[in-house]
């Protein structure tokens, strides 16, 4: 694939002016941080960047996720890594009722999750895989439904806290995007 470079120039006035939403404020975390490369991988792509910035994309990721495959596909994918970071996420923007479900999705492996795909994948498969019905369990199908049901606007409260919080998504550099992008 053939990379071009994009300049950004995402500014305190453009934040404030509500000019940009959460996923355009946070598109060069998209083209610079890789989830399918390992945690060690996404920690040190996201060092550039401030927590907030992070925190937003975990959320962003999360909802994408789990809004076309549930909560069984984010743990599957490579965006299970940023399980931790969406939790937190929830619960800075003030997420409340998303926080307090995705706690009980995490209790459902016991409180964490781990990191690393192939890990996460084989305890996804230890407490979702009945041996005696040889068939998977939707362990997770009332959280589906609980986080489509709630009345919570993530993407309100995302941008309340961006456009409280201007100085933590300022971004201005060049990142390579694909050519065609």
């Amino acid at each position: 694939m053939q990379y071009v470079k994009k300049h950004y120039n995402i500014t305190k006035d453009d934040i404030k002016s509500g000019k940009l939403d959460s996923m355009e404020i946070i598109e060069p975390l998209w083209m610079k941080v890789s989830i399918y490369d390992g945690y060690n991988r996404y920690e040190s792509d996201l060092s550039a960047f401030s927590k907030g910035q992070r925190l937003i994309f975990a959320i962003e990721l999360y909802e994408a996720e789990v809004c076309n495959g549930g909560h069984d596909q984010f743990f599957y994918n490579s965006t299970g890594v940023v399980w931790k970071d969406a939790l937190e996420g929830f619960k800075l923007i003030g997420a409340e009722k998303c926080a307090e479900n995705f706690e009980n999705v995490i209790n459902k492996f016991g409180g964490t999750i781990p990191f690393d795909r192939e890990e996460r994948q084989k305890k996804l498969d230890e407490i979702s895989y009945d041996s005696e019905k040889d068939a998977y369990l939707d362990i997770f199908g009332e959280y589906d439904s609980v986080f489509y049901g709630i009345d919570e606007d993530l993407e309100n409260l995302m941008m309340k806290y961006i456009k409280s919080n201007p100085d933590e998504f300022v971004f201005c550099g060049d990142v390579d995007v694909p050519a065609n992008y």
